[in-house]
């Protein structure tokens, strides 16, 4: 299978269903979205003749979803945020 046929076969529906996952600020999800892009790296490392630069850029985007914090959900509010809605007559 040449590098183009295995894109379509297989990356970029992978690909989708990671943009799918990623949908949301759901940790579990962006878990699960990552280990699909690091079973398509692999993909793309064991199969002959796919090509390194094709399983960099999945790992490359495997790596961006890690450094950019998708895998912690979102943050919590800030205490001052939390605590004024005890304090304030109004609510």
């Amino acid at each position: 299978m040449s590098v183009p046929q295995l894109w379509i076969v297989v990356g970029i529906p992978a690909l989708v269903a990671v943009v799918v996952l990623l949908v949301g600020s759901s940790p579990a999800r962006a878990r699960v979205a990552l280990v699909l892009l690091a079973a398509l790296t692999l993909v793309f490392v064991a199969l002959p003749g796919a090509g390194r630069v094709s399983a960099a850029s999945v790992g490359m985007l495997a790596m961006l979803l890690v450094a950019g914090g998708r895998l912690e959900g979102s943050a919590p509010p800030p205490h001052h945020e939390t605590r004024s809605r005890f304090t304030r007559a109004a609510g």
